[in-house]
């Protein structure tokens, strides 16, 4: 029997051809990394800046001091802290080194952008937030603003402090990233533990567990950078938004300029900033249109950010004006169309994109 025209068998050879292809696109978040976690341990190159992978491993490393000193305060049984104490000062920093697959993607992203922010403040002496002031100088500011803007840049600060990778930094995280990273450091504090004693102890790691656990329940995320940066933003109305969000830029506060982003979007801050600081053009024009960035501070702005995206390091000057060409071709219905598909729910997204590609 001839088959060659039967749709049937078209159809069925097209999902056999489809199927590889959409398992490869849905193991491609989980390549994308391990690449990365091997480009944090200086394994292979990535898409990350070197000053941006040095910045990440810097905020890497204070955080997980931090953690694990305040581990350490929370065990209650003095033959446990007897065995940490033996680990040295720092352990974890080390031994994180050796097992880079205990850091979440969403971990490891957090961290990204944090370090972006900070490395940002501490590239333009930034922090001071005058251009931010001055334009909420005519009655316009308001003392919830003030009083979040001033605990923001205390925040931002500190995550800018000399680049000492024995340092503790305060962990200042959302929720979800301060838990992700208390269960990374504990593992590693059990690992080096039982390496100490010889053996696998339950009552260690049940001591170590519950130190953790304390901890985590101590945790008020209302006082990190990106809770700040959001109670600024929420407590201006629309047209302070806009009017602040060119002065966030040239004062380099990119997390302020974020969080400006989402209050008047949707858009969440993860994903301004994955939009500023990633490997799209488009994204950043985007998110610049949305908020009514002129072409000088759209012009700054790329050169600003170049450190984390590396996007002039072959053409300079040439770049930043293809940059603004194409920025003046995207409008406000491209914007919006581009930011509709941002809010989608991320499962349907996935789903839309399968069939467009597989089509």
């Amino acid at each position: 029997m001839t088959v060659g025209n039967d749709p049937g068998h078209e159809r069925a050879l097209g999902e056999r051809g489809r199927a590889p292809a959409r398992l490869s696109r849905r193991l491609i978040e989980d390549v994308r990394h391990d690449a990365d976690l091997a480009r944090l341990v200086d394994a292979e190159p990535r898409r990350w800046t070197d000053a941006l992978v040095a910045e990440t491993r810097f905020h890497l490393a204070g955080l997980i001091n931090a953690v694990e000193l305040a581990i350490g305060l929370h065990v209650s049984d003095p033959a446990i802290e007897a065995v940490l104490g033996q680990l040295g000062t720092g352990y974890g920093r080390r031994a994180i080194e050796d097992e880079p697959g205990l850091l979440s993607p969403a971990l490891l992203g957090h961290l990204r952008r944090r370090a972006a922010v900070a490395m940002l403040l501490r590239q333009n002496q930034a922090g001071s937030a005058l251009a931010s002031l001055s334009v909420l100088g005519q009655g316009g500011a308001n003392d919830r603003y003030l009083d979040a803007l001033a605990a923001l840049g205390i925040a931002e600060r500190r995550w800018s402090a000399p680049m000492l990778l024995d340092a503790p930094m305060r962990p200042d995280l959302p929720a979800e990233h301060f838990h992700d990273l208390a269960w990374t450091v504990a593992p590693l504090l059990i690992g080096g533990a039982e390496q100490v004693t010889g053996s696998s102890d339950a009552a260690l790691a049940k001591g170590i567990a519950q130190a953790t656990e304390a901890l985590i329940a101590r945790h008020d995320e209302g006082l990190g950078g990106f809770a700040l940066a959001s109670r600024c933003a929420c407590s201006l109305p629309t047209a302070l938004r806009i009017a602040l969000a060119p002065a966030a830029l040239v004062d380099a506060r990119l997390l302020l300029f974020a969080a400006l982003v989402e209050s008047e979007t949707g858009l969440p801050i993860d994903d301004v900033l994955d939009a500023l600081i990633g490997e799209r053009d488009e994204d950043r024009q985007c998110v610049l249109r949305l908020m009514d960035i002129d072409d000088a501070v759209a012009f700054s702005t790329v050169e600003l950010l170049a450190p984390l995206t590396g996007g002039l390091a072959d053409q300079g000057d040439a770049a930043l004006a293809a940059f603004v060409e194409a920025y003046r071709a995207v409008d406000l219905a491209q914007a919006r169309r581009w930011l509709a598909h941002r809010l989608s729910p991320r499962a349907l997204a996935e789903k839309l994109a399968l069939l467009g590609q597989g089509r």
